[in-house]
């Protein structure tokens, strides 16, 4: 490698450790917080759920493989809600297009009135972008896309985090 191909290494590396937003092998949801609306004009900030296990599901109505993930969280939610777990769907839909989609879908959990701006924070460029974020306000999975396969991995993410 050159001398110009190190130096060039060398600054990114700096870049990645001190513009990094991780604490060890966590990342740190405070410079990606948000405030949205629900369907039904309530008002959630991803900062003031911390003593909470939240997962925020970026999704749409269109989208296949969100379709098949959300019946499998409208379970994880219901199974878990009552231990202190909160699913947090956002999308970037009409309004109508969604409390149409919620209704015919029994979507029990709340769904959010997100924007471009909130994808952005959070790096998303495909749905589903599900994130599973502990107690303590770190990112502790990100999922992008969804298979069946993958609700024994959600289930046991979910529990050891509730248990932490």
């Amino acid at each position: 490698m050159n001398r110009i191909g190190r130096s060039l290494l060398m600054i990114w590396a700096i870049f990645a450790v001190f513009c990094s937003n991780k604490t060890g092998n966590k990342t740190v949801v405070t410079g990606n917080d948000f405030t949205l609306n629900s369907l039904d004009q309530e008002e959630y900030t991803l900062s003031k759920l911390k003593g909470r296990v939240v997962i925020v599901d970026f999704w749409a109505t269109w989208c296949p493989p969100c379709r098949r993930e959300i019946p499998h969280l409208i379970s994880l939610y219901e199974k878990y809600k009552d231990k202190g777990l909160i699913v947090l769907g956002v999308s970037a839909e009409e309004k109508q297009r969604l409390e149409t989609f919620r209704n015919e879908n029994n979507i029990t959990y709340p769904i959010l009135l997100g924007n471009n701006e909130v994808f952005q924070k959070f790096g998303v460029r495909s749905i589903p972008h599900t994130i599973f974020i502990d107690k303590k306000g770190n990112v502790r999975k990100t999922q992008i896309g969804y298979a069946d396969e993958l609700l024994p991995e959600f289930e046991s993410l979910i529990e050891t985090l509730i248990n932490e």
